[in-house]
């Protein structure tokens, strides 16, 4: 495996957490600060992997999608 399917391997794997973590937040009612945080803390992962995997595909932030993928 590449690092560029590494990087969207562990993308994968963090977007999956944080779907789980958000599902326990609504579980209880959206109560938890932990449960806050640790969301926050991973999109700010989340982040930084496809920072990290857009340098990885070149400065270009395009995609075959056609849209323009700037933040």
């Amino acid at each position: 495996m590449n690092e560029q399917e590494q990087l969207m391997d562990n993308l994968l794997n963090v977007d999956l957490e944080i779907i789980d973590v958000v599902r326990e937040l609504h579980h209880g009612n959206w109560d938890s600060d932990s449960h806050k945080k640790q969301v926050g803390d991973l999109l700010q992962i989340r982040d930084e992997m496809v920072q990290k995997l857009m340098a990885a595909n070149g400065s270009d932030r395009q995609c075959d999608c056609g849209h323009d993928h700037h933040e």
